[in-house]
Parts: C-alpha cells; structure tokens; sequence
C-alpha cells in the first residue's frame, strides 16, 4: 500500500516542513504533495520548495475562509498526481497544521482491513439535529448563491443581519467577510442530496477519481457551490455519497475541538490533549502551534 499525503500549506515553511520530515521518518515510501498559497503572504513558493523533501505547487489564488479558494487545491492536486501518474492507493487530506498522533503503520493497517473506500464526516444539510446545534445552517450556506459586499457597507449590513430571522429569501452573513445571499432554486433535485461534513478526508484512489472526474463533468453543480458558503466541507461530500459506489465510514479519523469556537476555528492543542490525542481513536489532529512541546512529545509515541 502506498499512500499520498496532501497538505494544503498557508503559512512559512518551518511547521510544514516538520510534517513533512515526520511522515518521510516514518513512511519513506510515501508520496508528499503540498500545495502553498504563497498569496498569503507568509512565504513564497520557493522558500517553502527548498524547504520541504516533497513536490509542491502554488494556488491558483488566494485561500479564503468559507470560500471554494480553500477546496479548489484538492482538485487540482488530484489532477496534478493524474497528470503525472504517480501511483498511490490512498490520499491523505492534511493542512499544514495538522500532525500524526501515533505511528503510520496503524494507519495504514486500518486502511487496509477496514473494508472501506473513503473516511469522512458527512450528514445531511437538512437534517435538524446536526453537529452544528443550529436548525436552519444548512440551508442558509447550500440554498442560496452570495455575493461579496464592498467592506464599507459592513456596518449597514450588521443592521440588515436582524432581517434574517423573519424572511427567508435574502441572507446576510458577517463571519467570513460581509456577504449577501439570495434564496435560489439549486441544481440538485430531489435524486440529489446535499451532504456537508468536513473538508479533510482519506480517500481511496477510486473515491479520488470519482471526485475528480465528478467536479470535471458535473459543472453546473460545481459552480452553484462556488458561490456558496463553506463549500470546502460539502462539494466532495455531495459527490461521494450520492454516487452509491463506495463504502463510506462516517468518521474522518482525526482530533480537532471546537469548544466555544464562534468562527469556526478550532482550538489550538497542547501538551494537557496529549491524553485524548493519543487513545487510539485518531490518527491525526489539528490545529498545532509551530515547535510546541505537544508536538515533540508525539514525535517519542510515533518513533
């Protein structure tokens, strides 16, 4: 089994640099793919290339919150590893701020005697009991197509926002930069549900594809999540469940806690999560801070 690792890379090389030297330690064989968003303005690309024992390539823009900018990299680094037919059975969907929580063999012996194509987190959007906690989110991200707003009307909008709980037709939403979103009918039709989870997965070479030739043929349905919000967390999610093809675990094996986050960001971890990190039931976790102490104690439990 060879797997591919994927990390979608904002930040300077040095944090990235050392998930790459911890998966090259312990899986030589593997393939490393990074994408960096040099707009960002961290560091540029060939910081990050002399940086890193891996192939890398740039975004194609700049990486923003609730936006398709942050799932676009997956489908081009699915069509970066076709395109040069590198061999792989499994990819791994990191960011650079994630790391391994125990050693990558018993990742990789859950791959292959789990029975599954693909682990990921999905539920449907209009399911009222949802991870979220909030009836109607669903809705309000994948059934309306939104337009960014100049920054300046930011306060008008916080204005208008109190509108929001009694019509359904026009939503204001402030977290990821002011945006208007109209009520539209969506490409989907009943056949077709929506699924939202989380945007990071595992996905064996079959489910890969699927997602790949899916965004390539499927154009309308693609460019409604475009102008939807968080479409990084439902547009692989849509296109994997509805197929029927594969077997899907709904767990994407990996830490991350939202407690008391109100803008979608989770909490940095350290050395006191070293209990829950290590249990056995994750592989990876996120978010970590560069050269903390959690990550060098990790570094003894995965050898």
């Amino acid at each position: 089994m060879r797997l591919c690792y994927f990390i979608q890379n904002h930040l300077a090389p040095s944090q990235v640099a050392r998930l790459v030297r911890t998966l090259r330690r312990t899986r030589p064989d593997a393939f490393i793919l990074v994408c960096h968003d040099e707009l960002a303005g961290y560091a540029a690309v060939e910081e990050v290339r002399r940086a890193v024992d891996a192939d890398v390539f740039t975004a194609r823009e700049p990486a923003r919150r609730g936006d398709y900018s942050l799932i676009q990299p997956y489908f081009d680094a699915l069509e970066w590893l076709a395109a040069r037919g590198v061999a792989y059975d499994w990819i791994v969907y990191l960011s650079g701020q994630d790391y391994p929580t125990q050693p990558l063999r018993r990742l990789e012996e859950r791959l292959a005697t789990g029975g599954y194509d693909g682990y990921l987190r999905f539920w449907d959007v209009r399911d009222a009991e949802n991870p979220w906690g909030r009836r109607h989110q669903g809705i309000r991200r994948y059934f309306y197509q939104y337009t960014e707003a100049p920054a300046w009307t930011a306060p008008a909008l916080r204005l208008l926002k109190a509108l929001n709980g009694v019509q359904s037709w026009i939503h204001v939403q402030m977290t990821y930069g002011p945006r208007i979103g109209l009520r539209r009918r969506p490409p989907f039709g009943p056949e077709l549900t929506v699924y939202t989870g989380k945007a990071w997965t595992i996905l064996s070479r079959a489910c890969a594809e699927h997602v790949a030739e899916s965004g390539r043929s499927q154009g309308e349905l693609v460019r409604w999540f475009q102008r939807t919000l968080v479409p990084d967390e439902a547009v692989v999610q849509t296109l994997l469940v509805n197929s029927g093809r594969f077997r899907l675990c709904n767990d994407d094996l990996r830490y991350m806690d939202f407690t008391g986050s109100r803008d979608g960001r989770p909490r940095t971890l350290t050395e006191r999560d070293l209990p829950v990190l290590t249990g056995g039931e994750y592989y990876f976790a996120r978010k970590f801070e560069r050269d903390s102490r959690v990550l060098d104690l990790l570094d003894e439990r995965i050898g």
